[in-house]
């Protein structure tokens, strides 16, 4: 009996010292202590980062819009036909002999708006909800699929919210529309009775915006982890890499998505009257394979990344450091 307490007291004292050893290398991890005081600021680091959220997509919106434009046309060129579009190169160029050299900036108001008001919702939403799923773990060790669920809960709440400021946006970068009220008169909306056509293709838009934030978030957080495992600084490179690796997964994700949104968003006429293509976006979807091939999904591919890859690089690189400027001290 005395040597079987004798090893339960040598047992309970390496338990301790286990604990003791664990707690020390805790306490010295500066990811730990970072988690550990975040935790405790709660609604202040929430404030901030809903701030650097909306700030830093709608200022990265001037500097990205034209690519945007280029992509749009492109996604719409040889609708429901088996004629190819023009590269990146002719496209932007034949935008620029329609309408000059402003016609690559069309939309840039509704593109800010909609950069500022979605990601306000998208980006800042992704943090609170990653927090609520993750529990007591730590800020590095969450599951990737928790990261992926938050990503997409908040991509869906910003589309679903912001729906009119992308379907406004996408018209007039299409050349369909050249303003606001006109795309408003153009899909029905002008009468508020029929307010809710502004809400036309959300459905879409939501999918596209959860595939787009459960790729584009885990895998900034994810790359610039790794980044920090392997001795980067938490600074300006780390932010800029991981935001151009966050672009790519966006497009390769929702690339066929978003060619499908921007088929819903422009088609229909004066009054929302005209012809109308595509019953839904699955109809749609189905027309594209009949009429061109596949390969229409990722129309406008690389015109995409040109825009996503800069834009996530800046946004990103934005955010971080309203984040930094704002942090409470």
């Amino acid at each position: 009996m005395l040597r079987l307490e004798q090893d339960k007291e040598a047992g309970l004292v390496i338990l301790q010292g286990e604990h003791v050893e664990r707690d020390q290398a805790m306490e010295s991890d500066p990811n730990w202590k970072m988690d550990k005081q975040d935790r405790g600021k709660g609604g202040s680091r929430d404030i901030v980062n809903f701030i650097a959220s909306s700030l830093g997509p709608a200022l990265t919106a001037v500097i990205t819009n034209p690519i945007e434009v280029v992509k749009v046309n492109q996604q719409m060129a040889g609708e429901l036909s088996r004629q190819r579009g023009q590269h990146f190169v002719a496209t932007l160029l034949a935008i620029r002999g329609a309408g000059g050299w402003t016609a690559l900036q069309a939309g840039v108001h509704a593109s800010m708006l909609r950069e500022g008001s979605k990601n306000l919702f998208r980006i800042g939403c992704y943090q609170p909800i990653l927090d609520f799923l993750r529990g007591e773990e730590s800020r590095t060790q969450v599951a990737v699929w928790k990261r992926l669920l938050a990503g997409a809960c908040s991509g869906s709440i910003s589309a679903y919210i912001c729906n009119p400021l992308d379907l406004i946006k996408t018209r007039i970068q299409a050349g369909k529309s050249a303003t606001l009220g006109e795309a408003c008169r153009q899909t029905g909306a002008s009468d508020w009775s029929k307010w809710y056509k502004l809400w036309s293709g959300c459905h879409v838009n939501a999918a596209r915006s959860a595939l787009s934030t459960s790729a584009n978030l885990p895998a900034y957080t994810l790359t610039k982890e790794a980044l920090l495992r392997h001795g980067w600084q938490n600074a300006i490179p780390a932010h800029m890499l991981s935001g151009l690796v966050a672009g790519f997964a966006t497009c390769v994700a929702c690339n066929p998505v978003d060619v499908v949104r921007s088929r819903l968003y422009n088609q229909g006429g004066e009054g929302g009257q005209g012809r109308r293509l595509y019953a839904s976006g699955w109809d749609a979807a189905v027309k594209m394979i009949r009429h061109e091939s596949p390969l229409a999904f990722y129309k406008g591919f690389w015109a995409h990344y040109l825009r996503a890859g800069p834009h996530f690089l800046l946004a990103f690189t934005l955010i971080e450091q309203i984040r930094q400027a704002f942090r409470p001290q």
